[in-house]
C-alpha cells in the first residue's frame, strides 16, 4: 500500500481539499501589500532601560521646571 495516497478519512491538506479559496489568497495579497515590513529604530538609555527611562524622564522634569526664589 502507499503511505502517501489520501484515504476517503484523511483530513489534511494534500487529501484534495483547498487550504484556502481563490479569494482568500487575493486577500491575502493585498493585505501583505498594504502592511510591508518597515524599520524600526529605539533608543535606549545608556542603564539598558527604554530611553527615556523613569531617571531621565525625572531629571528633564526638574531642569524644566521654573522655580520662584
Amino acid at each position: 500500500m502507499n503511505d502517501h495516497a489520501p484515504s476517503q478519512n484523511d483530513t489534511s491538506p494534500a487529501a484534495g481539499r483547498l487550504l484556502a479559496s481563490a479569494q482568500d489568497v487575493e486577500d491575502a495579497d493585498d493585505v501583505l501589500f498594504a502592511h510591508p515590513p518597515r524599520p524600526v529604530t529605539r533608543w535606549m538609555c545608556g542603564c539598558g532601560e527604554p530611553y527615556p527611562c523613569p531617571e531621565v524622564s525625572f531629571a528633564h522634569l526638574v531642569k524644566h521646571a521654573r522655580v520662584a526664589p
